[in-house]
């Protein structure tokens, strides 16, 4: 069979899973707000200070920053130069597009194209978003060992027909074989960042202060709904639901994300569905919010527009040096 013919088909296959999951995460989203009742998860709103509300935007906004100061570190480490206004508007473009846009194509994708328009070679650019990744999926590996404490609970509240299902698709082995195919890829593309672990250290400095801000909006939010859960129960539950929300079953997590966090947070963390759900819906609005600013670089990235002043000056150096 043609090569072409059957990545069109695994293509197509993995957006019809993707919509699908989207709409039944949506679908898990409604039936559980039915429950709640819909005046008020949206009351429970009211509950909390409305000067609260700035410490959450301040703690938004340096949650993004502090994913671009992870990826132009992790730029730095070439002898291309970077200019940090360049990084900063695709790192905000990409953060627009997975938050925002309802589409599958991925704010990665964005920052790439944008890189690459800026004068950013592509080997440079594609394998600093890889790697940028698995910086912040490092970040998030540190605080998972926090949930373990949560898999008694797991195994009293997991049914036996859901773990069955697990199995019997075989996820776990699928899981596996994934892994071990892109091992080899992972040290390739870590091979530039290895030498300089300064670049690294950075990075994941920023992925940490990035945790910490997620972690202190989850506690302040809570608490303001008059109830409590530890900052370290917080880093344990939100890392589990970030590789869940990894899975490429929804469009960027959309839904699915929502679902998690409601199921969790009141499963795991103690606090009641009302919370959990309003938590959810908080944070999904909080994201697209603080991303907003990435609405005035997408249509440049989209529309082709020319490299800054500074991108052409290193476009015609190496042109001269070719010639």
């Amino acid at each position: 069979m043609d090569t072409n013919l059957v990545q069109k088909k695994e293509k197509l296959f993995l957006t019809i899973i993707r919509w699908a999951g989207t709409l039944l995460s949506l679908g898990v989203m409604i039936f559980l707000l039915s429950r709640v009742g819909w005046r008020q998860a949206l009351d429970s709103f009211g509950q909390i200070p409305w000067w609260t509300f700035f410490i959450f935007i301040l703690l938004g906004l340096v949650s993004r920053f502090s994913t671009w100061g992870r990826w132009h570190s992790l730029l730095r480490a070439s002898d291309e130069p970077i200019d940090p206004k360049d990084s900063l508007k695709l790192t905000f473009a990409g953060l627009f597009a997975s938050n925002v846009l309802p589409t599958t194509i991925g704010g990665d994708v964005f920052r790439l194209a944008g890189a690459v328009r800026v004068g950013i070679s592509a080997a440079l650019a594609a394998a600093s978003l890889v790697v940028d990744r698995l910086v912040g999926m490092a970040g998030m590996l540190l605080a998972l060992p926090l949930a373990l404490k949560f898999l008694p609970i797991l195994r009293e509240t997991a049914s036996p027909a859901a773990m069955g299902l697990v199995a019997g698709t075989g996820i776990l082995a699928k899981f596996r074989a994934w892994l071990q195919r892109n091992i080899r890829s992972t040290f390739q593309a870590l091979k530039k960042w290895l030498k300089k672990p300064a670049n690294l250290a950075r990075a994941l400095g920023f992925t940490l202060t990035h945790q910490a801000c997620i972690y202190l909006i989850i506690k302040i939010f809570v608490n303001a709904m008059g109830e409590d859960i530890s900052f370290l129960s917080i880093a344990g539950i939100w890392s589990l639901t970030y590789f869940i929300t990894l899975l490429p079953i929804s469009i960027n997590g959309l839904g699915l994300q929502e679902v998690t966090v409601t199921n969790l947070f009141t499963a795991w963390g103690g606090i009641s569905i009302g919370t959990s759900l309003a938590l959810a819906i908080f944070l999904r609005i909080l994201w697209m919010l603080v991303s907003l600013p990435g609405a005035f670089f997408v249509g440049d990235i989209l529309a082709g527009k020319r490299p800054t002043e500074q991108a052409e000056q290193n476009t015609m150096t190496v042109e001269k040096q070719q010639k």
